[in-house]
């Protein structure tokens, strides 16, 4: 049941009742003439090239959400309507699978008070059940616990296997406000819709008109962000990479919007694990994984930054054209000098600036000196971010941090510069996070303790945070006993 958007007097209608035009009324500017609305028996169908004529409330805001003038990614209040909708329905129909099914409560579930008294005596059947339906609804702790667990089956599989555990983490995240093909796709849904002016300025490299073609058109920097991820996985990163298989995870970063992939990798050549293993020094050690980070992944911490060259500054600067102004607007094909691209890449993409991500929330007293919790110093001046970055390191080292070992490469040029793989920065052309896993074991015969860290430690980026088993468990009861 729902709000009716065609009463004023805001009387309570069900969403499927098929004589309401619910959309068309509630959004008569997007719907012309009030057709097409996901209950129009003509306009409302959507074609499937597999099935014919479909009708389904998915299929028919997928079709929408790609209309050609953008309207309809346009209005935020649509967006959020439609998908709201859908998600509510599908928890419904999962729902009554779980009241009705004999499986698990049949046509006569339990009452409140019946479910009081079994939780009273210990039976907790309807929580167990209840927890195990809530893997299904997105979002949910059982949803993201499930999705965990699913990354750690990948990881004992390939183990059992004898693929070895996993060698790379690497993070992935997107230039929406730069990337040129981005860039001609907005120009070119602005076109559609008529507004020739914003066409014009990001055809010229607009970047304010970039920042704001990016907010109206998620859905189309989505699949484009999926479909480059794809393609350089399969045709670049795999070979470049040495990678033989590879997990992965999209997230849209909280607080922050910015479209992230998380990847797990199992590496083909284990030969650098095995003389890692038979290294009888620490320094021997540390030598085996600088000269495969170096040689093969292309990883370097050591970058001179070209003075000469200033990123667009997005808060400060003026309306103007910035596509020359940085390399992560530019194709890899138009760079004039490779090694100047790469140094320039690593300036506006792989330098890190201190902020509330990494320091924490700001101290209104502003007396507390706060600290990067990535390794980048302690603030000079209370709420400034005035870190002073990493130490100059002249040779390489193996560090633990947050529970597993690091490899640091030697840095004696810049203190912001972020370690990375000047191989995946070019190709990729946008931040991007490439870390090498240690493991000190045989790597025939991987030491358990050992993975469970690693996979720890990659859970915690590639699996949303949620409560803990007991925690949601002791939740649903408390909300059952009221």
């Amino acid at each position: 049941m729902m709000i009716c958007p065609v009463r004023s007097d805001f009387f309570i209608c069900s969403e499927y009742d098929s004589n309401l035009k619910i959309y068309s009324t509630a959004y008569p500017w997007l719907f012309p003439g009030g057709v097409g609305d996901v209950y129009d028996e003509v306009r409302g169908r959507v074609e499937d090239l597999d099935v014919g004529p479909v009708k389904s409330l998915k299929a028919w805001a997928k079709h929408l959400l790609k209309f050609e003038d953008g309207r309809f990614q346009k209005c935020q209040l649509f967006g959020l309507y439609v998908f709201n909708m859908i998600q509510r329905q599908e928890n419904n129909k999962k729902g009554s699978y779980f009241h009705s099914d004999k499986g698990w409560y049949g046509k006569n579930p339990p009452t409140l008070e019946e479910l009081k008294h079994q939780i009273r005596n210990g039976i907790f059947t309807f929580v167990s059940k209840l927890r195990y339906y809530a893997q299904s609804i997105r979002g949910s702790d059982g949803y993201w616990r499930n999705k965990t667990n699913e990354l750690r089956s990948w990881i004992d599989f390939h183990v059992s296997r004898g693929h070895g555990p996993p060698t790379h983490f690497i993070t992935l995240t997107c230039a929406e406000n730069w990337w040129s093909d981005l860039r001609d796709i907005y120009a070119t849904l602005e076109s559609n819709a008529g507004n020739e002016s914003e066409a014009s300025l990001l055809r010229d490299g607009n970047f304010r008109a970039m920042c704001r073609a990016a907010r109206k058109f998620p859905m189309y920097v989505n699949e484009y962000f999926m479909m480059r991820a794809k393609r350089f996985m399969d045709e670049f990163a795999r070979d470049a990479l040495d990678l033989e298989y590879y997990w992965g995870r999209v997230e849209f970063a909280s607080g922050r919007g910015a479209i992230h992939l998380h990847i797990l990798g199992i590496g083909k050549n284990k030969a650098y694990l095995n003389d890692f293993y038979r290294a009888k020094s620490e320094h021997a050690k540390t030598m085996v994984l600088q000269r495969y980070a170096e040689g093969k992944l292309g990883m370097t911490a050591n970058i001179a930054f070209d003075k000469n060259h200033s990123k667009f500054d997005s808060n400060t600067g003026d309306d103007q054209t910035v596509t020359s102004m940085s390399p992560l607007g530019r194709r890899y094909s138009e760079a004039t000098d490779p090694n100047l691209d790469l140094i320039h890449l690593a300036q506006d993409a792989m330098q890190h600036r201190c902020n509330e991500y990494c320091l924490g929330p700001v101290d209104k007293a502003g007396i507390r000196l706060r600290k990067c919790r990535f390794g980048y110093g302690q603030e000079a001046t209370s709420n400034k971010g005035d870190t002073p970055g990493k130490d100059l390191l002249p040779k390489a080292t193996i560090v633990k941090e947050r529970g597993i070992e690091h490899l640091h490469l030697p840095r004696v040029h810049s203190r912001t510069v972020v370690q990375h793989s000047q191989t995946v920065l070019q190709a990729w052309r946008a931040n991007a996070d490439v870390q090498l896993l240690i493991y000190r074991s045989n790597p025939d015969i991987p030491d358990v303790g050992e993975i469970e860290a690693v996979s720890k430690y990659c859970t915690a980026y590639a699996g949303k945070t949620h409560h803990t088993t007991r925690e949601e468990i002791n939740t649903i009861q408390d909300v059952i006993l009221g």
